[in-house]
């Protein structure tokens, strides 16, 4: 009975709720709270305590960074590996998660479990990839909304961020079913009789987004191949796209 009472009714803020809170012991003010989307940060662990494998998959040369490299390939988005941020950072606590700087969080036991199916490390990535280039501000005081709204929004993001690691896998040569599959193991988890997480969709919904995604980006592909090669796929037919002889 109380889990099913709603975070309106208690005016208590969700638990992936950033806040940030003008002054200590204000917590009890829901005057003094700052709403701010987000998940707090994961903990970090030292790169260098991870056993050999795990600690190749943060390498330059490891499969973390290939699948970064062709994600910033598709969305032009460099993920500031150069400057502040960008970086890929073992955690715990977390399947994965992207903070402001493009610092992406990936969590160890995730790996551990999971590492050896690129397809799946592709979607995860894509997921948070999808983040990183979203529109919503970032920072942003939402405290002019109730929870419940923050809520949709919450919801609204996440299957954005759904629909575009689809999109970016069809585009990137992967399969969703690693994805898929995942998401339904997850559901498949949760505790008997607890209301599912209302910042996503049910999980339905969410693979129903991935997928669809999935196949218009499969179908832009084709459409693509199509303008830009030769019938008989000998070639690039820039020069007819263009108008040249």
């Amino acid at each position: 009975m109380i889990q099913k009472i709603n975070s309106q009714t208690l005016g208590m803020p969700p638990t992936w709720m950033e806040r940030a809170v003008s002054r200590g012991g204000a917590m009890a003010n829901s005057q003094e709270i700052k709403k701010l989307l987000g998940e707090p940060i994961p903990v970090p662990v030292d790169l260098n305590t991870l056993p050999p494998e795990l600690a190749q998959m943060f390498a330059a040369n490891g499969v973390l960074e290939r699948i970064r490299s062709k994600l910033a390939q598709i969305t032009r988005h460099k993920n500031k590996k150069k400057k502040k941020g960008g970086k890929f950072i073992p955690s715990r606590g977390t399947i994965a998660s992207v903070d402001e700087d493009d610092n992406i969080y990936i969590g160890i036991d995730f790996l551990m479990a999971s590492g050896e199916d690129e397809a799946l490390l592709a979607g995860i990535l894509a997921h948070e990839w999808g983040h990183m280039v979203s529109d919503l501000p970032k920072g942003k005081n939402w405290s002019h909304l109730t929870w419940d709204q923050l809520y949709e929004i919450r919801r609204d993001e996440e299957g954005e961020a759904d629909a575009f690691a689809g999109r970016a896998l069809s585009m990137m040569g992967y399969s969703t079913t690693s994805m898929t599959n995942f998401l339904k193991k997850l559901s498949e988890k949760k505790v008997k009789g607890k209301l599912p997480s209302r910042k996503y969709y049910n999980t339905a919904t969410r693979i129903a987004i991935i997928e669809e995604a999935f196949k218009i980006g499969e179908r832009t592909l084709d459409a693509a191949k199509k303008v830009f090669t030769n019938k008989d796929g000998t070639g690039a037919k820039i020069g007819k796209v263009f108008g040249e002889s």
